[in-house]
């Protein structure tokens, strides 16, 4: 009986020890989960360049689902977040004084490291909205100090130029003036001509070197001309996109042409001659292709100097010239033409230019305007043009016979062109587009 008594006592001690281990447990704080923060990742820009207003999206990793916890910058300007999800991010570009701002993208009030790689440091390019009812500007990166002599523009996104500054270079874009490279070598203010492939001729003061994809910036003077010697520096050069065919025009007039891109033959002899013609002195060209190239200057025809034009203007004629015999003692200073027969010249006097303008391809010229002292121009047709005056665009509608201010900006404009309804001005801060 006293065993029994016991052993029912010690179930029962058993039992309340088991029960108040059931209640401890019961009581006891659960465990948390752990929560596990993975690293927002970026991987890609929709696009590395765009226009203010334009969405772009960031592809990535771990981005948050609320928009609240992301901020997108630029130089410090905030961009508006449009949507989020795990793997992307839309926002809308703002607008930027600088064309290639910083961005710094923040999640969760963390900085994240950028790991994309592009042409631009990992940062995406700011562009101004095209505008067809004024002119609209970007940061010009290339700040060249010196003159810009000339331009010569491909398409909306493709530009070369040269400069008249010592150990002159031609500089190219490829995405609208964001980023600039060196090209060739070129001599003061001296010829270039670069074709759709990014190819071309040269002259770098010593010598017409040819220019490869990419841009070459040796001297390689390349051109056989075979037993002539005195090829002095050209102004004017020509060669077609299988960089075969082409022309050299010299400084004094001399005129070389090649089918193999290597031998040159002279066409053109701007010696003195019978009539008293002297050698003239070039230094403007345009050329649209082969056939149809025009230069211009000033000769000499018995001690007196005039304008003139040396020009080529179809496949069969050869070479020609014409003179401003009403201009005595004055030179061409820029020449343009706008297709194949429309073309306009320009003569500076001591306070007032001169525009003369020709419908026939250079045959003959009429004076059509004389008043502000422009220096540059360019025209789109026969009728629409532009001229810059210092730090101001005068545009005209009627072929250059009257003009009004149509821009005005606040440093000295130093080159103007034209191409696929886009008008290309550039000063040392700025380039300036004007979308037609």
């Amino acid at each position: 009986m006293m065993k029994n008594k016991v052993l029912a006592i010690t179930l029962l001690q058993f039992l309340l020890v088991l029960n108040g281990c059931s209640s401890d447990s019961n009581d006891a704080t659960p465990e948390q989960p752990v929560v596990v923060v993975k690293t927002p990742k970026l991987t890609a820009y929709s696009k590395n360049a765009g226009e203010v207003g334009e969405t772009i999206t960031i592809t990535g990793e771990n981005f948050p689902d609320k928009i609240s916890d992301i901020k997108i910058t630029f130089d410090g300007l905030a961009a508006t977040i449009v949507s989020t999800s795990a793997t992307e991010i839309k926002f809308v570009l703002p607008q930027t004084e600088k064309i290639l701002p910083k961005i710094i993208i923040t999640i969760l009030d963390k900085e994240i490291y950028n790991e994309i790689t592009n042409g631009y440091n990992g940062n995406i390019a700011i562009l101004p909205a095209p505008s067809l009812t004024s002119w609209v500007t970007q940061e010009n990166t290339l700040k060249e100090d010196g003159g810009i002599p000339r331009i010569m523009v491909i398409n909306d996104k493709v530009m070369y130029l040269n400069s008249d500054i010592t150990g002159a270079r031609v500089y190219r874009t490829l995405d609208g003036g964001v980023t600039w490279n060196q090209w060739a070598v070129n001599g003061f203010s001296a010829g270039f001509y670069a074709t759709k492939n990014d190819e071309g001729w040269s002259h770098t003061g010593f010598g017409i070197s040819k220019i490869a994809k990419g841009g070459y910036l040796g001297i390689d003077t390349f051109a056989n001309f075979g037993e002539v010697k005195d090829v002095q520096t050209s102004y004017c050069l020509y060669v077609d996109d299988n960089m075969t065919n082409g022309t050299i025009v010299t400084q004094f007039g001399d005129v070389f042409t090649t089918s193999n891109g290597v031998d040159f033959t002279q066409v053109y002899d701007a010696h003195l001659n019978d009539e008293g013609y002297d050698r003239g002195s070039v230094n403007k060209s345009i050329e649209i292709d082969n056939n149809h190239i025009w230069v211009a200057g000033q000769k000499t025809i018995k001690t007196v100097r005039y304008p003139f034009v040396l020009f080529k203007n179809n496949e069969t004629d050869g070479w020609k010239e014409h003179y401003l015999e009403n201009e005595p003692n004055s030179s061409v200073n820029e020449i343009s033409f706008a297709d194949k027969a429309n073309g306009f010249l320009l003569i500076n006097g001591a306070t007032s230019s001169t525009f003369y303008k020709t419908t026939d391809g250079g045959d003959t010229w009429a004076k059509v305007y004389t008043g502000e002292k422009f220096t540059k121009f360019t025209f789109k047709d026969g009728n629409t043009g532009w001229a810059v005056l210092e730090n101001k665009i005068y545009k005209t509608v009627d072929g250059g016979v009257t003009w009004t201010l149509d821009y005005t900006h606040g440093q000295p404009i130093k080159s103007i062109a034209y191409k696929n309804n886009i008008v290309w001005a550039l000063a040392t801060d700025k380039i300036i587009k004007r979308y037609l």
